[in-house]
This record gives structure tokens, C-alpha cells and sequence, in this order.
């Protein structure tokens, strides 16, 4: 209670707006303040949780340690103000609104599709997408930030209750090349010396990939890293590099001139699911997206 008589909401706006902007003048336009205004309140945070939350260097500022412990904890108190307000100003009934946490690559392949349909069957469910990292997907569903999550989860998240969607496997993604005949299914070890384009460490399914190239005792050749899968089967259709990615993903309509083949020895699979927190239980909307979800992708080839 003392954390929040303390903290004043446009202080957190502030906060969230410099972090995502990585500028006071940027910020403080984007809320129609002035530059000492959002100065100011942001020294008052500081001083309110005892911590500095930037580093300032010339061109921007850098958040430090308490900036991304404190992110997620006033990303949900924004959108819990916001919701509140919306819901009393248009008497709207709050069971109608549906938050998803999704990963960028489900948020770029799967997620439309399955949101245009759903939305054309409940037109009066209101739906916040909070599209973050993969290294943020776990503390958005603790912390209560959205109701639903969709994303490729291990098995090991003993906070989230995973609902599976589709059993996927990992492919060595590759140009088409029209005419070329298909050669022998890969194993990991036959890919070791052909350049690969992968997402950085600590991201999705790279942990993944790098504990199976070491059970299989070889080291791959990483031409190219990058931040988002998509970026890397971008890369992979013009022909720079070859990735690794799940089945579904690789073979999604926004990529149409890729080859993916399943990796053997060994086969390696990677869920994708509908979460939700443990301890939180999930809505009736959420609930209806979820069945939608399962519905929908039946269709999909599941490789159980």
C-alpha cells in the first residue's frame, strides 16, 4: 500500500513510455507533456522506489536492473487502470475483454488467422494483444498481465497450466529451389557445416537447438543470429542461410518459398499451447478462445 500511495499512474506512463522510446523528449510528446514535465516525474518515481530505473548516456537512456523488475508490474497496473476506466465509462460487462500474451512469431504467423474468425463469431469481445519476447512470456502470464497465452512453453514451467495446440518438430528450413530434387531426410549431423541464420541465445527455441547439437556431439555453423524467427526464415527464402524452426511456422502461407524437412536422429519436438497461470482461473472468454483455438487447428497435422 505505502508502494502505491507513493506512485502515481502518470509516473508509471512516464516510465513505460521512456523505457519503450528510449528518449525523455520522445516519450513526453507521445503523452502531450513537456520534456522537464516527464523529467520530473520520473525523478519522483526514482525517489519514490529508491532506485535508478536509467542509465542516461548522450543518445538514450538505458534501463537498468529495477527498470525491468519494475516493467512488467506497471505494464499491468496501466492496463488494469485503462480497463477499469474503459469498463465504467461505457458500462461495457469486463467478461468481454480478452487479453492474449503472445510470442512475436505466433503473433506474426498463427495469431491473426485465428483471431479473424473468432472475432467474426463474438464481435463484442474487445482483445489486448501483448506481444513480448519470449524471455518476457512467463512472468506476463504470472503477473496476471493477460488471461491467455500462446506460445511454444517447455515442459518445465511448473506456473503455467499448458493446453497443447500442436505437436511440432523441428526442420532445417531451406530456399526452394524449383526442379531440385528432394534429397535425404537431414540429421544433425549432415547440417553441422551448412551455414544456419539463428535466433541469440536465450531466445525461443534456441536453448533447444543448442542442447541437441551437444547431445549429438557436433558445434553448427552460425552464420547469422537475429532476434526474431521470422527474421531468420526471411533470410532462409533469399537464399543467405538455412534456419531451424517448427514445422507449422516454416510452413506458413507469409513464407511460400521455403523447404522444410524434418531433422532425424533425433526427431525433436516442440509444443505449441494455450496457457494460463496456475493460480488464476481462466475467464469464460478465455476459455472460448481457447476451444476456438483447438477447433481450429485440429485440421493441422499433429506429429504425435
Amino acid at each position: 500500500m505505502k508502494f502505491m500511495n507513493r506512485v502515481k499512474l502518470r509516473q508509471l506512463e512516464v516510465f513505460v513510455g521512456i523505457f519503450q522510446r528510449k528518449k525523455i523528449a520522445a516519450a513526453a510528446a507521445s503523452l502531450g507533456m513537456t520534456q522537464s514535465a516527464a523529467s520530473i516525474a520520473l525523478r519522483e518515481l526514482e525517489h519514490s522506489i529508491g532506485a535508478a530505473l536509467f542509465d542516461r548516456t548522450t543518445r538514450s537512456m538505458l534501463p537498468t536492473k529495477a527498470a525491468l523488475d519494475l516493467l512488467p508490474i506497471a505494464e499491468r497496473m496501466l492496463r488494469d487502470a485503462r480497463l477499469a476506466v474503459g469498463m465504467f465509462r461505457s458500462g461495457s460487462d469486463p467478461a468481454a475483454r480478452l487479453g492474449i500474451a503472445v510470442t512475436p512469431t505466433i503473433a506474426q504467423t498463427l495469431l491473426p488467422g485465428l483471431l479473424q474468425e473468432f472475432l467474426r463469431h463474438h464481435p463484442d469481445v474487445e482483445v489486448d494483444i501483448l506481444d513480448v519476447p519470449p524471455s518476457r512470456f512467463v512472468m506476463t502470464m504470472v503477473s496476471g498481465q493477460a488471461d491467455l497465452g500462446l506460445g511454444y512453453v517447455g515442459a518445465e514451467e511448473k506456473d503455467l497450466r499448458q493446453h497443447r495446440l500442436l505437436s511440432d518438430q523441428l526442420c532445417l528450413v531451406s530456399r526452394r529451389v524449383p526442379g531440385t530434387p528432394a534429397g535425404p531426410s537431414p540429421t544433425w549431423k549432415s547440417i553441422q557445416n551448412l551455414p544456419l541464420v539463428l535466433i541469440q541465445p536465450g531466445y525461443g527455441i534456441r536453448a533447444l537447438i543448442d542442447d541437441t547439437a551437444r547431445e549429438a556431439g557436433i558445434s553448427l555453423k552460425i552464420s547469422h543470429e537475429v532476434s526474431l524467427l521470422t527474421t531468420a526464415l526471411a533470410m532462409a527464402r533469399i537464399g543467405l542461410a538455412h534456419t531451424i524452426a517448427p514445422s507449422q511456422i516454416a510452413g506458413m502461407g507469409m513464407f511460400p518459398d521455403l523447404d522444410a524437412r524434418r531433422i532425424g536422429a533425433p526427431v525433436v519436438r516442440r509444443d505449441m499451447s494455450a496457457v494460463f497461470a496456475v493460480d488464476r482461473s481462466p475467464t469464460p472468454v478465455a476459455l472460448k478462445f481457447l476451444s476456438h483455438c483447438r477447433e481450429t487447428l485440429k485440421r493441422a497435422p499433429l506429429n504425435d
